[in-house]
């Protein structure tokens, strides 16, 4: 149960109008846009939430309760660091966002209202909405491993092992051309396995979309200068010259993991487990009993 201060607990129930609600938003790759809906800026819990980046919470959802099932901000996108290029990239999905109700007579007052996750986000004209998740659903979701042939580690994590840095898994070159949002034309590099780039990823390193990944959906060779590659749509298209950085792919099988990556010590499935038709498999009809059917 969460307990308020006293001075603000007297606040709430005797419904006084000093009460004021403020967001802090934390994109993963750490940038942070505090907002609140106050007409001056506050500073409480170490954080200075500004009232020029004009936040405001859905008016479905702004009751004062402190466990919402689902929550919605909306705001322009002139608030920095949420325009549009930065929707589009992605840049804002699973944004951790932190709620506050705040005395702006006394910042020092203040009580953590709820959190969440941007699930999604989109943006119309020259605004924006956010629509946000809170811990209660996501504390339902089913977490466990399940057993498999196939490997359930994700390629470079710690339970994989296999280091993406090096150079035999990791590629820098540049673009040429650029066809459409799902074909570039690549400078070709001696090193590339285009084998085992199917199905890998390419990470931009520089431009505006510097840190969007995207997986290889097709790679091949062309004139033996170029290399086209097929990929996901991207939001937002590359310039000519950005570097771009591609790993090779994984499809989870332990003959890939043991010759491409030398790591079948570190497989994480079960190659040997027995497929649906040996599980009903009855006994043999001439009655062996040497522990085969």
């Amino acid at each position: 149960m969460r307990t308020l201060p006293p001075a603000l607990a007297a606040k709430w129930q005797a419904g006084v109008t000093t009460l004021a609600r403020g967001w802090r938003l934390t994109r993963q790759d750490g940038f942070v846009v505090a907002a609140t809906e106050h007409d001056r800026d506050l500073y409480a819990a170490g954080i200075l939430f500004k009232a020029s980046l004009s936040l405001s919470e859905s008016p479905a959802e702004a009751e004062l309760a402190l466990n919402p099932g689902h929550a919605a901000l909306s705001g322009a996108l002139s608030v920095e660091g949420i325009e549009a290029d930065a929707i589009s990239l992605g840049l804002w999905d699973q944004a951790r966002v932190e709620a506050y109700l705040i005395d702006w007579q006394d910042p020092e007052l203040y009580v953590p209202f709820w959190s969440g996750f941007v699930h999604t986000i989109v943006h119309h004209g020259s605004g924006f909405e956010l629509n946000i998740q809170t811990l209660e659903p996501a504390m339902n979701q089913t977490i466990g491993r399940v057993y498999a042939r196939t490997c359930d580690a994700r390629l470079g994590d710690v339970r994989c092992g296999v280091d993406l840095s090096v150079p035999a898994y990791h590629t820098l070159t540049s673009i040429n051309a650029i066809e459409n949002d799902r074909r570039l034309l690549l400078a070709e590099t001696q090193s590339l396995d285009l084998e085992a780039m199917r199905g890998g990823t390419m990470r931009f390193i520089s431009g505006k979309v510097a840190g969007l990944s995207r997986a290889i959906q097709g790679i091949e060779l062309v004139d033996s200068e170029w290399v086209a590659l097929w990929a996901q749509p991207l939001p937002v298209l590359p310039a000519m010259g950005d570097e771009v950085s591609l790993s090779p792919g994984c499809d989870k099988r332990f003959e890939t993991c043991r010759t491409r990556f030398s790591n079948h010590l570190n497989f994480r499935g079960i190659p040997t487990l027995p497929g649906e038709t040996a599980m009903i498999t009855g006994p043999s009809a001439a009655g062996n009993t040497g522990g085969k059917r």
